[in-house]
């Protein structure tokens, strides 16, 4: 079995309701939210955590919004109506997804590649059936820059909590 490297570099919610979810997420822990790159009728659009924050962006998905499941049912396939989730930054999700099966998870949404082409993502779940968001990067010098980029100095970084830091003075 080959190794393969996977950072938490966001995370994911999806709601069909979600400016319900929004507003919790503001009001709770201070998430600003902007609609995704089509504007408002877009399904995804983005969160972002405030400053200093171990993740500080994700992605969010109408699933209300989100097309005919039953029309589409390799899309939508075991994706639920209401989910937070963590994503994995990883070099090449098709190993990934490949050794997730073969660890006795399942993919629940195929490998796709968002429409400016500048990553490929999948969700998974693991042998306990959680779903966990899978991501890789295809940045190229033609790419439409992510509205909330990941600073470059963070990508492959997977920063610590501050309580988990050595706050002594040895």
């Amino acid at each position: 079995m080959s190794k393969n490297s996977a950072r938490i570099m966001a995370f994911e919610l999806g709601s069909k309701n979600l400016g319900k979810a929004q507003t919790f997420y503001e009001q709770a822990f201070g998430w600003t939210f902007t609609d995704g790159s089509n504007g408002p009728g877009d399904p995804f659009g983005f969160a972002n955590a405030p400053e200093g924050s171990n993740i500080p962006w994700g992605t969010v998905w109408n699933t209300n919004l989100g097309g005919d499941r039953e029309g589409n049912p390799a899309e939508y396939r075991d994706v639920p109506d209401e989910y937070l989730a963590f994503v994995l930054l990883v070099d090449d999700l098709k190993e990934t997804c490949r050794l997730v099966e073969e660890a006795g998870g399942t993919i629940t949404l195929p490998p796709m590649t968002n429409d400016d082409g500048t990553f490929d993502a999948a969700h998974i779940r693991d042998v306990n059936g959680n779903m966990i968001g899978l991501c890789s990067m295809n940045v190229s010098s033609d790419s439409t820059p992510h509205p909330n980029p990941v600073p470059q100095e963070m990508i492959g970084q997977t920063p610590l909590p501050d309580a988990l830091l050595d706050q002594s003075n040895d």
